[in-house]
């Protein structure tokens, strides 16, 4: 069967016969394209209608070619919810201050048994490391290491550690 669609307004025009007269069958389904661009909106990660329009017009989103501006809950909450940031303490030299964060246990053993991982970051320099833990416990042993072989190669000490 040879068939052809058209978007008019909100509704898409299905003409069986490529032809458009009125002796074609010819069947109209309503668009809901708000609901299209709510459905856009969630699966392009809650983007802006400044965005969302843009996608349109260069034609992909799908047959969207009009974006009504969606009332999303989660992007109103989050709105809502999220306060500024207030000025955090940075550091002014290596070693200063010291971030880490010890991941949860990964699905997937790595080849030698480590389902953990640790990383440190230096805050003025934002190097980081990155190490496999087989156990929590291992951490410290790790962070002794990473002190050791930082202070020697930087010939400074670390003065503040952070965790998560």
């Amino acid at each position: 069967m040879n068939c052809r669609s058209t978007l008019k307004g909100d509704f898409i025009i299905l003409d069986l016969d490529n032809t458009y007269d009125n002796t074609s069958a010819v069947f109209v389904s309503y668009f809901d394209s708000n609901s299209e661009s709510v459905k856009w909106h969630a699966r392009l990660g809650h983007v802006g209608q400044d965005q969302m329009e843009r996608l349109a017009k260069e034609g992909l989103l799908d047959r969207l070619t009009r974006v009504k501006s969606p009332r999303c809950e989660l992007c109103l909450a989050g709105k809502a919810t999220i306060k500024p940031f207030s000025k955090v303490m940075r550091a002014s030299s290596h070693l200063e201050l010291i971030h880490s964060d010890i991941c949860e246990p990964m699905n997937v053993k790595e080849r030698h048994g480590a389902i953990y991982f640790i990383t440190l970051i230096d805050d003025y320099s934002r190097y980081g490391y990155g190490y496999l833990l087989s156990h929590r416990y291992e951490a410290l042993d790790v962070f002794k290491h990473f002190v050791a072989e930082v202070e020697n190669q930087l010939e400074r000490r670390v003065k503040i550690f952070r965790t998560d």
